[in-house]
């Protein structure tokens, strides 16, 4: 097992915590996707691909929108956990085991859209592995099909390096949870480790829980020039004031 799909697994159960309420917050992404959807691959329902799927938090909230979703992660619990969480929410959602660097073992396309959200594509340490995670989904679109991935803002952060982000305070049963990273920056700025934190305290209680991962500080003029070389077109970003996502998003399209 990779310590990346290690990371996940671990994360899995609990992931939920880092929102103040899930499902709400699916079925507000779900919105704000669909309307993205929209507006740059036309009207009606499309056949989805979501990559990096983790817990189903972007796949089901295509699947409550009418579209046809497909999920695939590299981590086992992960996709368990979304299989329930689909069943729970009454929706359908196909789920493999895949990492992205080798989707096409386990995923046949085609795709009208292919995704990979929430900073799944910075755990990609190498530009190799980076370019094999893009040529197998860029060969499961259709022609002319719409690839987006989501960020967070290295282009900013990789020159502040910041050493945590900032604390959200959830209520949490009779208590409270707290939820925060800290970040330990590699030397020459590329990287950085993450130490995912959830504080749940009640009472005399608290329970801390640590996750560790680390991330490369993608830029998007890094990951520009890896779609292109990937076979796609001209990426265009989208930034949350105009996209609606927390994130900014990168689009484009095969070519056909």
């Amino acid at each position: 097992m990779s310590d990346l799909s290690r990371f996940y697994d671990e994360l899995a159960p609990h992931y939920h915590l880092l929102f103040e309420d899930w499902d709400a917050a699916v079925r507000w992404q779900g919105g704000v996707l669909d309307r993205l959807l929209g507006r740059l691959a036309g009207p009606g329902p499309k056949r989805v691909l979501d990559a990096a799927c983790g817990i189903g938090t972007q796949a089901i909230a295509l699947a409550l929108e009418g579209h046809a979703v497909t999920g695939s992660d590299l981590s086992p619990a992960s996709i368990e956990r979304a299989r329930r969480e689909a069943r729970r929410l009454g929706v359908e959602v196909a789920f493999e085991v895949a990492d992205f660097r080798d989707l096409s073992r386990a995923v046949a396309g085609p795709f009208d859209v292919v995704c990979a959200l929430d900073n799944a594509l910075p755990h990609l340490e190498s530009d190799a592995e980076l370019a094999a995670a893009l040529g197998q989904m860029a060969g499961l679109l259709a022609p002319d099909g719409l690839f987006l991935a989501s960020t967070r803002d290295y282009d900013a952060l990789a020159r502040r390096r910041p050493e945590r982000m900032s604390e959200r305070v959830y209520p949490d049963g009779q208590g409270r949870r707290r939820v925060y990273q800290l970040w330990d920056w590699d030397a020459n700025g590329s990287g950085y480790r993450v130490r995912q934190h959830i504080v749940r305290e009640g009472g005399v209680a608290r329970e801390t829980l640590v996750f560790t991962a680390h991330y490369r500080a993608l830029t998007r003029a890094q990951l520009s020039a890896a779609l292109e070389a990937a076979g796609l077109g001209e990426p265009e970003w989208l930034m949350p004031g105009d996209s609606g996502f927390y994130q900014p998003v990168v689009a484009t399209r095969r070519r056909p």
